[in-house]
């Protein structure tokens, strides 16, 4: 058994106050921490904010607030679960951190130089809910996301860059034919259907003219990142890489555990685009990624765009 174990949750959107979804996650991921410093690993344990993209700006539209302003007392918000959950987390990854942004160019850099980044015109159906594009099975009958009913699917017709996810889904599903690789197993099940019913090349940027509020695309001062692109970058960016000055990538995520927390909506985002980015960029994939299921609130995912939730504070 490796004894450097790194744990880390997803990254809640700081489009408003923290819920109780969220603080499910962070206390499971706690107290996984506290149980593997008591068996002797070193560990190191991240969570923070996911501080870009479209939810975020209109919010801070609607809010009257400078979005850089909105953003940072949201952040400090989640900052306060540490001391009110008690919380032992090691870092405080922040999306909008110099470090982090550095970090994300650098992953687009390496998958670009391995040829897996490319721009077309592209129309398709978005869901700022989730932010992302939608295919017509991942909507129900009249049209709207099965995540986020309650929004309007919008169509847009845009130049982005390209990932070249198809490309690994061979790849990908040898990662997912190791046992444990996701917990739990069922969910490792739905990640290989998902694969087996074909992957499609998926968006990574936005017109800067319509979205400014993201993380400048290399060489292309026209693009932002598309958050997810950007966001799942933190696993690495909080230990330190690309540098890697004080070691912290080496020692937890190249000759550690790695274990990621995530919602039950998250398997084709942590365990299938984030993957695929990590072959491309020749770093080591996640070893786990366990998934957890939903407080329900009147029958219905506690949700902060449904407002149907809980201030764990």
């Amino acid at each position: 058994m490796k004894n450097n174990f790194y744990i880390t949750t997803t990254l809640p959107y700081v489009n408003s106050d923290p819920h109780i979804g969220f603080a499910l996650e962070i206390v499971q991921a706690d107290t996984i921490a506290r149980y593997k410093r008591l068996m002797g690993s070193q560990v190191f344990f991240s969570t923070g904010t996911d501080e870009h993209g479209q939810k975020i700006l209109e919010a801070s539209l609607t809010s009257g607030e400078d979005v850089q302003v909105y953003v940072d007392r949201y952040a400090g918000q989640f900052r306060k679960l540490k001391d009110a959950l008690g919380l032992s987390n090691d870092t405080f990854v922040r999306t909008t951190d110099k470090h982090h942004e550095i970090a994300a160019q650098e992953i687009w850099k390496r998958c670009s130089k391995k040829g897996d980044i490319y721009k077309k015109v592209y129309s398709g159906n978005y869901c700022v809910g989730c932010e992302a594009f939608k295919t017509e099975k991942d909507l129900d009958e009249t049209g709207h996301c099965l995540i986020h009913p309650h929004l309007e699917i919008k169509v847009l017709n845009e130049e982005n860059y390209f990932f070249r996810f198809s490309k690994y889904q061979e790849k990908l599903l040898e990662y997912l034919s190791v046992s444990g690789v996701i917990l739990p197993d069922w969910r490792r099940n739905e990640a290989i259907n998902f694969v087996k019913g074909g992957l499609e090349d998926f968006s990574i940027s936005r017109e800067k003219e319509r979205l400014s509020w993201g993380i400048p695309v290399p060489d292309d001062d026209s693009q932002v990142m598309y958050v997810w692109f950007d966001a799942l970058t933190n696993y690495i960016s909080t230990l330190g890489w690309p540098e890697d000055i004080d070691g912290k990538f080496k020692k937890f995520w190249e000759d550690g555990e790695v274990v990621q927390m995530a919602g039950k909506d998250q398997v084709r985002f942590q365990s299938l685009m984030w993957q695929a980015m990590l072959m491309s960029a020749d770093i080591k994939n996640t070893d786990q990624v366990v998934y957890h299921g939903f407080i329900n609130s009147g029958g219905q995912k506690m949700s902060k765009s449904l407002g149907n939730v809980i201030n764990p504070l």
